[in-house]
């Protein structure tokens, strides 16, 4: 996921449909959301093909859709304008049965990632949290969205107590505004240790009252920031998940986050994600699956390393979240891989 995956997950790719099956659906259309594990959420950023995406997502049971949206400024005051795109993708999940969400970022084109700086400046500001909550409320009343995700990345130890207050003015908020099943939900960087939790300036005990429902970003655990390695295996899903469920995240309010692509590493190797059918076609039959990991991997003929999760590794981590008793899924991103069916 932009980290929700790396800067360059914002360029839109053409998706190759994945074949699935229609999901089971109440008198309403919506998923009958049953049982742990049975939540999905399907991300998607505006570009050419995402409204088919959507459709083609909650045809096959995503639930929620999260509309990649509202950007805050580079010095934390304000959100940027929000292309005319956005609206049309939440009117399209809307209508095809799902509820949405936009989500909410601090990446920063300047710099091509997200901006601890403008995270700061916003928090840390009472007036820039009442802004920016008030500006928030308004375009997800524009949009008919059902709620905001929260999407704040690569802060740092010092955000945390401002950000559970951002949250808590947030949630407040859009509950008077959208009403009083509108949701504030937030997508969080994942770790393994309580500690880097609260050195990326998340607070999950205080955070937790605050929030209806957290994604954890279980996938950039390597990428072409790192050496070669899973996008997100399985033992390290595992135990993000089992450290945020002890750091005071209740498990009925936590979706695993999956990934709908791989990276390249080596010699001429993008640094962009790669789409999952994508990663398979380059592999050929040197694609070799790890029941361990929930991955697949390859070594290419001109020594560029794959790595990369697809539609077999999203079905094993559903059953993790039932196993671990865990709200849902939710995936990065329609825009490079099609939600598989059930």
């Amino acid at each position: 996921m932009r980290r929700m995956t790396s800067a360059a997950a914002t360029v839109a790719v053409a998706a190759l449909l994945l074949a699935g099956c229609s999901a089971d659906r109440n008198a309403d259309g919506k998923d009958d959301g049953n049982g742990a594990g049975s939540g999905i959420e399907g991300y998607v950023e505006p570009g050419g093909g995402a409204a088919e995406r959507v459709r083609t997502a909650v045809d096959r049971g995503a639930d929620v859709i999260g509309v990649d949206g509202a950007a805050l400024s580079d010095d934390g005051t304000h959100l940027l304008p929000t292309s005319g795109d956005v609206g049309e993708l939440v009117g399209v999940a809307a209508t095809a049965g799902a509820r949405t969400e936009v989500l909410f970022s601090n990446y920063s084109s300047s710099i091509g990632d997200f901006s601890p700086e403008g995270a700061t400046a916003l928090l840390s500001s009472s007036a820039n949290r009442a802004r920016v909550v008030g500006e928030l409320v308004d375009l997800a009343a524009r949009l008919g969205t059902d709620g905001v995700q929260i999407d704040l990345e690569s802060m740092r130890s010092q955000d945390q107590a401002d950000l559970v207050a951002f949250a808590r003015a947030l949630r407040t908020a859009v509950r008077e505004r959208l009403g009083a099943d509108a949701e504030v939900s937030i997508a969080m960087m994942s770790s393994t240790d309580p500690a880097e939790y609260r050195s990326r300036g998340y607070d999950l005990a205080g955070l937790a009252p605050h929030l209806d429902r957290t994604v954890l970003m279980t996938y950039d655990q390597h990428g072409p920031w790192s050496d070669a390695g899973t996008i997100g295996s399985l033992p390290w899903t595992r135990k993000a998940l089992r450290t945020a469920i002890a750091g005071g995240l209740p498990a009925d309010r936590i979706d695993v986050g999956v990934a709908g692509y791989g990276y390249a590493w080596g010699p001429g190797a993008d640094p962009a994600p790669i789409p999952a059918a994508r990663a398979s076609h380059l592999a050929g039959d040197r694609a070799v699956w790890s029941d361990r990991t929930g991955e697949w991997s390859a070594t290419l003929a001109d020594g560029r390393q794959l790595h990369w999760s697809d539609e077999r590794s999203y079905g094993v981590r559903r059953d993790l979240a039932r196993e671990l008793g865990v709200h849902g899924v939710a995936m990065w991103s329609l825009n490079l891989s099609s939600l598989p069916g059930r």
